[in-house]
């Protein structure tokens, strides 16, 4: 019988990885924030992105709008991730090669989980607490709501593989598994953060690998 970790390294859409990317907002480039979240250590999360938005969105439910945002990491594998550089219809996230790469079992103890994709009427009971005059949720019922987004034709990303954090993420540099940035930007964040290795998501496995691998021989 084959025992679980040599089965999934076998497979080669499977990552025990998981990818913060970092995008430009209205007032810095993504390499800035990249480099600011280096600084403060921190994963700050910003927005909400699930079913609810619309709703969270209206006056009287501005009190539940910090439970519900999150930081977002994809299960893409690492050689891969170049893929989702590209430019997409209807997307409205336009994320850089800049980025954090952290193993999936540490997400997982600072509370991560995989999003949950609903598509048509599934999601009906869901709505309920939102369908009530006032609204009552306890924060672990946020937490979990948090997670929920529809899929369904014509709105469909579930192949980015997303997970979710609800709260923002605290980090030592250490915790890192590596840093993305394009290769001529390698050796500045290396310099600026020493206990962090850097790799370019245009690589190709075989460089990306062998970076890695020096990484943990020394």
């Amino acid at each position: 019988m084959v025992k679980l970790e040599e089965f999934l390294a076998k497979k080669w859409d499977y990552s025990p990885l998981l990818v913060h990317l970092t995008k430009d907002d209205e007032l810095f480039y993504a390499e800035d924030i990249l480099n600011l979240i280096l600084h403060e250590k921190t994963l700050k999360a910003l927005r909400h992105h699930c079913l609810f938005d619309k709703k969270l969105k209206e006056p009287q439910n501005v009190s539940l709008r910090n439970k519900f945002n999150v930081v977002c990491f994809t299960e893409t594998p690492i050689n891969l991730i170049n893929v989702l550089l590209e430019e997409l219809e209807r997307r409205k996230f336009k994320p850089k090669p800049y980025g954090l790469v952290f193993k999936k079992e540490y997400i997982r103890k600072r509370g991560g989980n995989p999003v949950f994709y609903v598509t048509g009427k599934i999601a009906g009971p869901l709505w309920q607490p939102f369908n009530e005059e006032k609204i009552q949720l306890s924060d672990e019922a946020c937490k979990l709501l948090a997670l929920v987004t529809m899929c369904q034709e014509g709105n469909d990303w579930h192949w980015e593989r997303e997970w979710r954090i609800v709260g923002d993420l605290h980090f030592k540099l250490e915790d890192i598994y590596c840093g993305l940035c394009p290769e001529e930007d390698i050796a500045y964040f290396e310099k600026e953060f020493k206990a962090v290795k850097f790799i370019s998501p245009s690589w190709g496995i075989n460089k990306i690998l062998d970076k890695l691998v020096m990484q943990l021989k020394q």
